[in-house]
């Protein structure tokens, strides 16, 4: 199985393109709003979201730990047990998501 690449090449030349490329996606601003709350499982991300697959919640969840948004933590358990939550760098986006909430609700 190859490893993911990247359709779209991030572009060093340009900061909010660089931004939109790691917070767009189908799923990734409300997976994004959920963790700057709390941390959380996958299972409550597909409660959360359920018409999205779990194969696109796992994708966008893995790009943005490539892109160092958020973290994942694996507990050595059994029944096995993972956990994602903003690393500093996406904590960063709170203020960001709290403008373009009061932006959407004005909507």
């Amino acid at each position: 199985m190859s490893s993911y690449q990247r359709k779209t090449p991030i572009k060093s030349d340009c900061s909010i393109e660089k931004t939109l490329l790691v917070i767009s996606g189908k799923w990734k601003p409300a997976i994004l709003s959920e963790l700057l709350k709390r941390s959380v499982r996958l299972k409550d991300i597909q409660e959360g979201l359920p018409e999205a697959s779990k194969r696109a919640l796992t994708q966008q969840l893995k790009e943005m730990v490539e892109d160092g948004l958020i973290q994942k933590k694996d507990f050595n358990q059994f029944p096995k047990k993972t956990e994602y939550s903003m690393t500093p760098l996406g904590s960063k986006l709170s203020s960001v998501f709290n403008i373009l909430t009061e932006f959407g609700d004005r909507l």
